[in-house]
């Protein structure tokens, strides 16, 4: 078990390191989430619908996603 024993790793400076890796999850509501990664919570991230129109079955175009 790595996260017990340790592994050695190689660092973005090139020294290798003993690591100890976790897996960590979090489970909440959408904001919970935002507030968490500090996004902005009233925001589609796939198009440019306004806000008060966010339940809204419509098509708004596409954000930019690169």
């Amino acid at each position: 078990m790595t996260g017990l024993e340790g592994a050695k790793m190689v660092c973005a400076d090139g020294l290798v390191r003993q690591v100890y890796p976790i897996l960590a999850t979090f489970i909440g509501d959408y904001p919970k989430q935002c507030l968490i990664a500090y996004c902005a919570e009233n925001h589609c991230p796939k198009c440019h619908v306004p806000a008060d129109q966010c339940s809204a079955n419509s098509k708004y175009p596409p954000r930019d996603q690169t």
